[in-house]
């Protein structure tokens, strides 16, 4: 389980109210996925903090030279990095480094979608979507 003392290892500056111990469920890029007790990573073009909030997530990572929005709580922390992407991966791999499953009865789960992705996604639901029962 990927616990906010690992995250505040890796990224020291920090933004909120700090919560040692705390454990984060999910580690995710996408705001069109539940992550209760979530770690948000925004990429792409599409960053959208409130409606990760929204989702369930509890804490951010979020770049340093970017102003963070005047709504964000106190209660929420923010783990400043330099470069999101370099921060995910390194996140990444930490985690695969010092976590096995047999250690964890619950592992942090890491969903990365890329916009790519979702084009692919997206068109394949709309070619579902025309057809009908029969064709």
């Amino acid at each position: 389980m990927l616990l906010y003392d690992d995250v505040k290892k890796l990224f020291p500056h920090t933004l909120g109210i700090h919560l040692p111990g705390f454990e984060f469920l999910v580690v995710c890029n996408s705001t069109s996925v539940e992550m209760k007790k979530g770690l948000y990573i925004p990429s792409g073009k599409r960053v959208d903090l409130f409606e990760s909030i929204e989702k369930g997530a509890i804490a951010t990572l979020w770049e340093k030279d970017t102003d963070v929005p005047a709504f964000l709580p106190n209660h929420f922390p923010v783990f400043l990095v330099e470069d999101i992407q370099k921060a995910f991966e390194e996140l990444h791999d930490y985690y695969k480094q010092n976590y096995i499953q047999e250690k964890w009865e619950i592992m942090t789960k890491f969903i990365y979608i890329s916009e790519s992705n979702l084009i692919i996604e997206s068109k394949k639901i709309q070619n579902t979507e025309t057809k009908r029962g029969g064709e």
